[in-house]
């Protein structure tokens, strides 16, 4: 068993270094004189225009001016996040119109879901 194992062993070496000193053969190194530095590239100028992108599933649109933002935390309402920013708890659909599709269930709004707040 002993004898079995070493000459497998012994094999592998054999193909491992053979195989490495094909490797060498089949691409001789450069020389030094063969190798020549890369020109200088100057980048090319950019032109910076303004593209106002469509929203991408999945993300949040952008508020439009005069709107603002808000993180559901635990235990928040629409009703309750209404009453905060309008005065008035009723106008909580204005908020769920302006975010129709991040809402999927009124009574449950995952944690973390930023709400856009419309203008009153």
């Amino acid at each position: 068993m002993r004898v079995r194992t070493i000459l497998l062993v012994a094999v592998g070496l054999l193909l491992v270094v053979g195989c490495e000193a094909k490797k060498r053969d089949e691409v001789p190194p450069l020389a030094a004189e063969e190798l020549q530095p890369l020109p200088p590239v100057e980048p090319a100028p950019v032109a910076v225009t303004e593209v106002e992108t469509p929203p991408q599933p999945g993300m949040p649109p952008a508020p439009s001016a005069g709107s603002q933002t808000y993180t559901m935390k635990a235990g928040d309402t629409l009703y309750g996040v209404a009453r905060r920013f309008y005065g008035d708890g009723k106008l909580w659909t204005k908020i769920l119109e302006a975010n129709k599709g991040k809402i999927r269930d009124v009574s449950d709004i995952p944690i973390g879901t930023v709400l856009v707040i419309p203008p009153k």
